[in-house]
């Protein structure tokens, strides 16, 4: 076992013998691993050029080795080539330890340090008349990649033969480092150019003299110009910029989401953009980045913010009355058909729901639902609501609901509320499907179907306070919703969905018994639904009980107590009592089968307990646990 305090020679020397590895042994061929080399062949053949270089008189031979130590390349003086070729040191030849024995390439792989052996230190015959310098060559991993070695006749042993190798070995080590940094920085440029194709912004970076320096291609479906053409040109030479944006270049300075207009070959196009300054960390100025965003992306962003959406459909909408089966039936035929829509009814009947139950059943459902309330905005604020607000260098500007609408449906609220001149403004929009923004001149584009509803727009109509020809064509189809208290039995249907969605909110069941909601159904609900919703949840949220009596009820309700009658619609009282046995037997259960605890439950007393049970067919048995 070799010594390790001993010199690394003489270390070699040992493991030679201990080995019984014969002095005399022949050179003998090792396996060519050229994968880790194939790409380096180029910068090996330089690294040669540089060894020469260094010598006046180069009368030696470079040697390339790969991790095993196995020649895969040499180069260099004729006659020492000669002289190594008639000792059978060539191309394929190992040097590893194994089977070379001593050497100084063997060694700088071994101990990861250059080495440099000579005449008789070397351990076989064959490599005594020879000198050897070798250097180990790293990636920039640190992973060995193999050695570069002089190779000279012992006697003639270059002085700076070491010093030579070493100064190849790490200029190399150095180009591969550099290479692996072009190649990251290449990777990531290749990225950051994929990122900036892939984003539906555009985006343009300026130089510092106003060139373009980079533009990502959806600046050419935004602006109309060649992204190959224009890249090198002064950004003025290839489009003329808004007066902001050359201000914003000028000054250095910065631009915050603002509308300009570009005067592109397809003419004016708004577009949302912002201008943002480049500096580095001496504060030099390197250029600018502007971001272009299509009208049509902001609108998006907008009405995915504001929740410019229907979520309802006809079948949330409830009810089996006849004249709630008319109004569905005049809806469905509105839904498929392509002009504006005109909804009557009572203030609480549901008008918004049919309008989202209508957008959601036409062509449009894939469009946004924009909602305005002409009634709950200032007349003075109302014109840019619905109009817009053209942009100026001093404030930016901002598009309207007609604009938000775009390729869906504008839903107008009192539409009464409008004024004169807002009626003949919006009347042009849909009629020239074109709108103007409040002190603007540019016409936008615009796609929208209309529903609205209005108070009595009729005799608006007839005292000349409203215009005609808007009534005329925002009514190319009506569908009259009937208030709550003509839908008869519909009450009893809305009741129990109300409740099971009560229900699921407050996590326990709840019914009405029969005298409750024969009182329901007979009080004439003058807010309609939307008073029905606000009656429940405050009797829900107020008591404990699981079913609730008259007494539960607000008085003006209990006092239209009658008995309940539903011989049109069996199939309500069998949903009712279906749901007053659940009750039961949901508080029986709660209860642990003692019909006192259960009737404290429901808040009834025990005999109505004990009656309900009779007449739903209920054992104790079925409300144990």
């Amino acid at each position: 076992m070799a010594t390790p305090s001993l010199p690394p020679i003489q270390r070699s020397w040992a493991r030679c013998q201990a080995r019984g590895l014969e002095p005399t042994q022949v050179p003998q061929a090792g396996t060519v691993n050229l994968v880790g080399w194939s790409h380096l062949r180029t910068l090996v053949q330089s690294s040669i050029e540089d060894l020469y270089q260094m010598s006046e008189h180069p009368g030696f031979v470079v040697v390339v080795c790969d991790e095993q130590g196995t020649i895969i390349d040499l180069a260099g003086d004729s006659a020492v080539m000669t002289q190594a070729q008639q000792y059978g040191i060539g191309y394929g030849i190992s040097l590893a330890e194994e089977v070379a024995g001593t050497n100084a390439v063997d060694l700088a792989l071994r101990e990861a340090f250059p080495f440099q052996t000579t005449g008789d230190e070397h351990y076989c015959h064959w490599l005594q008349p020879f000198a050897l310098a070798a250097a180990p060559v790293y990636s920039p991993d640190g992973k060995a990649l193999g050695a570069l070695a002089i190779l000279n006749r012992a006697e003639e042993q270059h002085p700076y033969a070491l010093g030579m190798v070493i100064a190849a070995a790490q200029a190399l080590h150095s180009q591969l480092r550099a290479e692996r940094l072009l190649n990251e920085a290449n990777d990531q440029l290749t990225e950051l150019y994929a990122t900036l194709d892939s984003i539906n912004e555009g985006l343009i970076f300026v130089g510092p003299n106003g060139e373009i320096r980079r533009l990502s291609r959806r600046v050419a479906s935004i602006l109309g110009i060649n992204v190959r053409s224009a890249a090198g040109r002064l950004l003025t030479s290839v489009i003329t910029p808004p007066p902001a944006i050359i201000m914003a270049l000028q000054n250095l300075s910065t631009l915050e989401e603002q509308e300009v207009i570009w005067q592109t070959r397809d003419g004016p196009q708004a577009i949302m953009c912002d201008v943002r300054p480049v500096w580095d960390r001496s504060r030099r100025y390197l250029g600018s980045v502007i971001t272009l965003r299509p009208t049509e992306s902001v609108r998006q962003l907008v009405q995915q913010m504001v929740g410019a959406r229907a979520t309802f459909t006809f079948r949330d909408i409830v009810g089996q009355s006849e004249s709630m089966r008319q109004a569905l039936r005049q809806a469905r035929i509105a839904a498929a058909g392509r002009g504006a829509i005109l909804l009557r009814g009572e203030p609480g009947v549901g008008k918004e729901v049919f309008a989202q139950a209508i957008h959601n059943a036409s062509n449009r459902a894939g469009g946004p639902f924009v909602r305005v309330s002409c009634a709950a905005i200032p007349r003075q604020l109302l014109d840019s609501e619905l109009f817009g607000v053209e942009g100026t260098e001093q404030q930016p500007g901002r598009p309207g609901k007609l604009e938000l609408a775009h390729g869906g449906v504008l839903y107008l609220e009192a539409i009464d509320a409008l004024s004169f001149d807002q009626q003949t403004k919006l009347l042009r929009a849909i009629e020239m499907g074109r709108v103007i923004r409040s002190g603007g001149i540019r016409p936008i584009p615009i796609d929208v179907r209309v529903i609205a509803h209005g108070h009595g727009l009729e005799q608006l109509v007839a005292e000349g306070r409203f215009r005609g020809d808007l009534y005329a064509r925002i009514s190319a189809f009506v569908v009259e919703i009937p208030p709550l208290r003509q839908r008869g039995d519909d009450i009893i249907l809305l009741v129990n969905h109300m409740l099971r969605r009560l229900s699921e909110q407050i996590g326990r069941q709840i019914a009405f018994d029969p005298d409750a909601l024969a009182a329901l159904r007979s009080y004439p609900w003058p807010g309609n639904v939307r008073e029905l919703e606000v009656v429940l949840e405050q009797i829900v949220q107020t008591t404990g009980k699981s079913v609730l009596t008259v007494a539960d009820l607000p008085p003006a309700i209990a006092r239209h107590t009658t008995p309940l009658v539903l011989s049109d619609s069996p199939k309500l009282a069998e949903t009712q009592e279906l749901s007053e046995r659940d009750a039961i037997l949901r508080a029986g259960r709660a209860a642990g089968g003692r019909l006192s605890r259960a009737a404290a439950l429901l808040g009834i007393s025990r005999a109505t307990l004990w009656r309900k049970m009779i007449r739903y067919r209920i054992s104790r048995a079925d409300m144990l646990p």
